[in-house]
């Protein structure tokens, strides 16, 4: 098999058990599907249950996605900028966007710095698009097709302001580079310039609180 298979496969692994690890590090149970039935990940909060048996069940469903990009700065010239893209199959995008218990994660790797914590295997950026916000962005055009592609492209900007106080944020565009109306997803680690929805799109928690909300 061609090496950018094994690549991808490992890669695509990477993002699943990062999500996974990070679902149990919020007290929660994650799973595998044996099946591709349109998401990689479920968790449910089965510990909880167990302790109390009247508590709800709560379920969520995640698509991840992984991308490996070279990210840096240059000290002479403030600011940093990249693209990345994420394949989906039209009925993954459909599926996902059916209500917010759903969402894509998109796990970005930096192959040129390693990360902001500066380790080969932490990922350099994650963010997440709940199934609310992804029927929003569809409609404003963020999937589109290549030529002689089957899968939707979705694209994504990161980007790091040039003054100094900066933080770096994720930009959902259209296929020529243009912003979208909801495709802001806020700074990280940053109060002062949220998305439309208010949410902390760059944190496993920053998900489950607002999709708590109902």
């Amino acid at each position: 098999m061609a090496r950018d298979f094994f690549d991808l496969l490992y890669n695509g692994y990477t993002g699943e058990y990062q999500l996974m690890s990070s679902l149990y590090r919020n007290g929660l149970d994650a799973l595998r599907p044996p099946a591709d039935m349109g998401v990689d990940v479920v968790s449910l909060n089965l510990k909880q249950r167990l302790e109390q048996p009247d508590m709800p069940a709560e379920m969520f469903y995640f698509q991840v996605k992984t991308a490996v990009t070279n990210v840096s700065e240059n000290a002479d010239r403030p600011g940093a900028f990249a693209v990345v893209e994420f394949k989906l199959k039209a009925s993954e995008a459909n599926l996902l966007s059916c209500s917010g218990d759903r969402a894509l994660f998109c796990y970005v790797y930096n192959s040129k710095a390693g990360a902001l914590t500066d380790a080969f295997e932490t990922p350099f950026i994650c963010f997440w698009l709940d199934g609310c916000l992804l029927a929003k962005l569809e409609r404003q055009g963020a999937f589109y097709c290549k030529e002689g592609e089957p899968k939707l492209t979705l694209t994504c900007q990161l980007r790091k302001p040039a003054h100094e106080f900066g933080h770096w944020y994720a930009l959902v565009v259209d296929k020529d580079g243009n912003k979208l109306e909801d495709g802001y997803l806020g700074v990280v680690g940053g109060e002062g310039s949220q998305a439309n929805d208010g949410a902390d799109h760059y944190s496993v928690g920053g998900y489950l609180k607002y999709a708590r909300r109902g």
